[in-house]
């Protein structure tokens, strides 16, 4: 196993962490000093030509290129399968807690609050990035204004929005992510939750979606372009009184979102209203559709 790193200057950061998000998941982590801005990129491969061919990919989806030389050594791979846990750090919105499943014993839950254990292994979805934090604020905001009884998540990762649903009293929660091991990830959050019979996980990717059962509420936390080329399957699982929630998308696409999904909808003859939340650079758009 080789580990490749490279130590990165303030101004750079933004849009690199913007491109790993594109590619997530991912065999890189980026670390930033909050005291100065400067920040670092480690990669685990299984030897230097697949580093450097990930690095030249990386560049590739960045739309840039790396000022320096990466530094590679060799790595233990039991150190690499646990790396990711530096990163992942408990967080908070209203009553519930997000809690790495390593500090479950020594993280304070509050009386009367909730939390959810998480492992998100190589998935994607801690919360600790804000896409998912969008999501997961827009779904607590709705269940408090609005019985939601069905929810489905696409793009689950970890399954930190669909296991979120079940403590948010969800009945009936269907999760679905194209990559297999995300899907594993997820049922074993579940498992570890003791939810693992409460929602339904499949391998499916978005396009694969028939549109054949709709729910109270959609949650799909995936690219901007996905989410457009996908806009009328995405609203047909949507109930026409029903909430569809959109993020992965960057605060600079927000407006072309809103004007494919507000044009969609009216040509559909669907009433609706939208909002949209903003965090760092990335942004949520919430569909509120009625009949």
């Amino acid at each position: 196993m080789i580990k490749s790193s490279l130590p990165l200057l303030p101004d750079c950061i933004g849009t690199l962490e913007d491109a790993l998000y594109e590619i997530a998941p991912n065999n890189w982590s980026l670390t930033v000093n909050s005291d100065d801005g400067h920040g670092k990129i480690e990669g685990f491969f299984n030897s230097i030509e697949v580093a450097k061919q990930a690095i030249s990919d990386l560049e590739s989806i960045w739309e840039n290129t790396f000022d320096g030389e990466f530094q590679h050594e060799d790595f233990e791979e039991e150190d690499w399968t646990e790396a990711y846990k530096i990163h992942f750090k408990p967080w908070s919105h209203g009553t519930i807690h997000w809690v790495p499943e390593w500090e479950k014993e020594s993280f304070p839950i509050p009386s009367g609050h909730h939390a959810l254990y998480l492992d998100p292994g190589m998935a994607f979805g801690t919360g600790n990035h804000e896409t998912t934090r969008l999501c997961l604020e827009s779904m607590i905001g709705i269940c408090e204004s609005k019985q939601v009884k069905d929810c489905l998540d696409i793009g689950c990762g970890s399954g930190i929005l669909s296991l979120s649903a079940c403590l948010l009293g969800i009945e009936k929660v269907r999760a679905i992510d194209f990559d297999p091991d995300a899907i594993k990830v997820a049922k074993e959050n579940a498992k570890r939750n003791s939810v693992e019979g409460d929602v339904d996980f499949q391998v499916q990717s978005v396009e694969e979606l028939e549109g054949k059962e709709a729910f109270d509420l959609v949650v799909a936390n995936i690219q901007a372009d996905i989410l457009m080329q996908n806009s009328l399957t995405l609203l047909r699982q949507t109930k026409s009184d029903g909430v569809l929630v959109l993020s992965g998308i960057l605060e600079k696409e927000i407006d072309l979102v809103k004007a494919h999904f507000s044009d969609l909808l009216r040509t559909e003859g669907i009433n609706f209203n939208c909002q949209n939340r903003v965090q760092g650079e990335w942004s949520s758009l919430q569909l509120n559709l009625s009949i």
